[in-house]
């Protein structure tokens, strides 16, 4: 059931659309777990990290922009295209920002292609499509990426 603070922020968001897949933490973000990480937090703009767990790979532009996270995704292989379709063997990324283009969330594609997101310092969801966390807090999906699908991945 769709909480009604989570409804507030991602108001297409409903019951039907997405089930939770983990509890609540904050070891982890949106972009970490997008990469595949759940033992970091990934910040763009805190560089050099001052505080433990914070991470931002060293050859990625320390900045919050759509070119500095698809740099930061590239370091773990991944490279734009042109869509969230489900293709085999890949594995995809879409990058959401707001109006101005500033990156405000990342979310995975499983191999079934629904999505998995974790939602900010909440629970991790796995949502149907990408536009259930569309026209709210996070904008719109402005950026995909796409590597092969490794055996780690779910």
């Amino acid at each position: 059931m769709v909480k009604p603070e989570w409804k507030a922020l991602w108001p297409k968001l409903e019951d039907d659309s997405f089930r939770e897949s983990s509890q609540k933490t904050e070891t982890y973000n949106c972009i970490a777990f997008a990469a595949g990480d759940t033992l970091h937090w990934w910040e763009p703009y805190v560089i050099p990290p001052t505080q433990h767990g914070i991470y931002w790979p060293s050859s990625a532009t320390p900045d919050n922009t759509l070119d500095a996270w698809a740099e930061a995704f590239a370091t773990c292989g991944f490279v734009p295209c042109e869509d969230g379709s489900l293709e085999e063997g890949l594995v995809k990324v879409a990058i959401y920002a707001d109006e101005e283009d500033t990156p405000q969330h990342a979310a995975r594609q499983l191999a079934d292609g629904r999505w998995a997101s974790k939602l900010g310092d909440l629970e991790d969801i796995e949502h149907t499509a990408t536009d259930a966390l569309e026209e709210g807090e996070y904008g719109r999906v402005k950026l995909y990426l796409q590597r092969p699908r490794r055996a780690e991945d779910p």
